[in-house]
């Protein structure tokens, strides 16, 4: 992760942006007086906000654990869903 001083992340900020949401890099920002702000493309904070509400619900991770061990051939082909199309 990039680490800038305020002053310099203000100079090369459009820069600065292209690589965050190019490149999904995040970039930490700290000002003169310590205080931090961490930079993120839209995608990655998307991401992240999905992955905070799936955790919410109960049980959710547990079931998302379980089905990741079951094995491929004992799940439901994609030809035999009805997707209502």
């Amino acid at each position: 992760m990039t680490h800038l001083t305020a002053a310099a992340a203000q100079k090369d900020f459009r820069m600065l942006m292209d690589r965050v949401t190019r490149y999904r890099e995040p970039v930490t920002v700290v000002s003169d007086d310590g205080q931090v702000t961490v930079m993120l493309s839209f995608e990655d904070w998307c991401s992240i906000q999905e992955t905070l509400y799936l955790q919410g619900i109960p049980g959710m991770v547990d079931a998302i654990h379980a089905a990741a061990e079951e094995p491929l051939d004992l799940g439901t082909s994609a030809e035999e869903v009805d997707f209502g199309v």
